[in-house]
C-alpha cells in the first residue's frame, strides 16, 4: 500500500514538470521575507540566490549549575546559523537547499544539559512545481503543514523564538514527503495536504509499523491574504490581516505502549486566529493564538511506552497567546517593537511526573534596524510547574538576541 501511494503521486509530480503555468514558481527562504541575499542568473528561466542568515543567543538561566545543579548558568551559542540555497529550474520548478548549524547549547527548554549540544545538517532540500494558484506540489524534506507558529518564518517572530512546546511529535518541524497545497476564491482560502514519513522509531529492534503520517491544513483570509507557503510572525504593517486556521493529524500504530503487540494510533488536532492591524502613522499591532492537541492513545500508561509518546513532543495539549505593537517611527537607526506572550500545556508525563502542568510566560523587547534583517532582542521568561520535585522545579531565563540576514 504504502509503495503504491508513491508511485501514484510521483507521477503526480512527474507530470508537473512538463506543465506549462504562465506564472513563476517563485520559491523563499523559509525563514524570512526581503533578504536579497546574491542571485546569480542562468539560462532562460534559470536562477539561484544564495542567503545567509543568523540568529546568536546569549543566555542566563537562573539554575542548571554547580554540584546540585542549583547554580545559574550562563550561555552563548548560534540558535539558527543557516546557509540557504534557492531558485528556479524552470518556470514551472523551483527549488531550496539549506543548511544549519546549531550550538555549542547547554540551555534547553526544560533542563540544562552537562555537554553542549551542536548540531550540522540539511535543514531544508526540496523542489516545488508550480501547476496553477490553486495546485502546487513540493517534494523533499520541508517543513510540516500543520501548527501556524511553525509555519511562520522562525526570523519574524514577535518573540524571541517560537513556543517551546509545538513541535511536531517525533519529528520537530521538517520531514520527509510529498506535500499538495494551494490557493483558492482570490487567495482567501488556502488548503495544504502531505503525506510524510511521520514516526521512526530509533529505540528498540522494531517499530510498530511503517506508516505515513498524513496532515491537512486549511485557513481563511478575512482581510488580506496570507497565499504563500509560510506565514510571518509580523508582516511589519504592511498588510492588514484576520486568518483563521486549522489543522489534522494522523499516524496509524506510530508507537508501541507496551509488548509488541500493542501499538497505539497518533492523531493531533489544532486551530489558530493571527490579526495584524496598522494604526495610522503611529505603528502596528499584532496578536495571535493557537491550541494544540497530540494524542498517541494513552501509550504513556503502558507497560514500557514509547519514549516519543511522552515528554515535551509527547501526549498533551495546550494554547498560547503572543501579542506585540510596533512603533511607526524610528528611535535612533531602528523601531522598537514591546511584546509578551502566555502559555499554558497539559502533559501526560514528563520527566517523571504524570499529568504535569506548565505555565509559561514572558516579555520583551525588539529593535529593528533594518526590519528582521538587522534585529536586537531581549526576552525574559518565567516557566512555572504545578508539581515540583527534587529535579524538577520552577526556573526563570533571560535571552539575547542579535539577528542578522544577507
Amino acid at each position: 500500500m504504502k509503495k503504491s501511494v508513491l508511485v501514484v503521486l510521483s507521477g503526480f509530480f512527474l507530470f508537473g514538470l512538463g506543465f506549462e503555468n504562465t506564472s513563476q514558481a517563485e520559491v523563499k527562504l523559509s525563514c524570512l521575507d526581503k533578504v536579497p541575499g546574491v542571485t546569480i542568473k542562468g539560462i532562460g528561466d534559470a536562477s539561484l540566490t544564495i542567503n545567509y542568515l543568523m540568529q546568536f543567543y546569549g543566555q542566563w538561566r537562573d539554575t542548571g549549575s554547580g554540584a546540585s545543579g542549583t547554580k545559574s548558568t550562563s550561555d552563548f551559542y548560534f540558535r539558527r546559523n543557516r546557509l540557504s540555497l534557492t531558485g528556479q529550474a524552470t518556470k514551472t520548478l523551483g527549488y531550496a537547499l539549506t543548511y544549519e548549524h546549531i550550538g555549542d547549547r547547554t540551555i534547553l527548554p526544560l533542563e540544562v544539559s552537562a555537554q553542549p549540544a551542536t548540531n550540522l545538517s540539511v535543514l531544508d532540500a526540496f523542489a516545488v512545481v508550480d501547476l496553477s494558484e490553486g495546485f502546487k506540489v513540493t517534494v523533499g524534506r520541508t517543513k510540516v503543514p500543520f501548527v501556524r507558529e511553525i509555519q511562520e518564518k522562525c526570523f519574524s517572530q514577535i518573540s524571541v523564538d517560537r513556543s517551546l512546546f509545538v513541535n511536531t511529535a517525533s519529528k520537530g518541524t521538517r520531514d520527509m514527503g510529498l506535500l499538495f497545497w494551494g490557493n483558492l476564491l482570490s487567495k482567501k482560502v488556502q488548503y495544504k495536504f502531505a503525506i510524510m514519513d511521520g514516526h521512526e522509531s530509533t529505540v528498540g529492534p522494531v517499530t510498530p509499523s511503517s506508516s505515513f503520517r498524513y496532515t491537512a491544513r486549511a485557513h481563511l483570509a478575512l482581510l488580506d491574504p496570507e497565499d504563500g507557503y509560510n506565514y510571518s510572525g509580523t508582516y511589519l504593517g504592511d498588510k492588514i490581516v484576520l486568518t483563521i486556521g486549522g489543522g489534522a493529524q494522523f499516524e496509524a500504530d506510530a508507537v508501541f505502549a507496551g509488548g509488541a503487540t500493542d501499538s497505539k494510533d497518533y492523531t493531533a488536532y489544532t486551530g489558530d486566529v493571527f490579526l495584524e492591524f496598522p494604526l495610522g502613522t503611529t505603528g502596528t499591532v499584532t496578536a495571535s493564538g493557537a491550541y494544540l492537541l497530540t494524542d498517541y492513545d494513552d501509550a504513556y500508561l503502558g507497560s514500557s511506552p514509547d519514549p516519543e509518546s511522552t515528554g515535551i513532543a509527547g501526549q498533551k495539549d495546550g494554547w498560547y497567546a503572543k501579542a506585540a505593537y510596533l512603533h511607526r517611527s524610528n528611535i535612533g537607526p531602528g523601531q522598537i517593537q514591546p511584546f509578551v506572550r502566555y502559555e499554558q500545556w497539559n502533559f501526560a508525563s514528563l520527566d517523571g511526573v504524570t499529568d504535569q502542568k506548565i505555565d509559561w510566560i514572558a516579555g520583551g523587547l525588539n529593535y529593528l534596524i533594518n526590519g528582521e534583517a538587522a534585529r536586537v532582542s531581549l526576552e525574559y521568561a518565567n516557566t512555572d510547574f504545578e508539581t515540583e520535585t527534587a529535579t524538577v522545579e520552577d526556573f526563570m531565563t533571560i535571552t539575547t538576541m542579535l539577528q542578522l540576514a544577507f
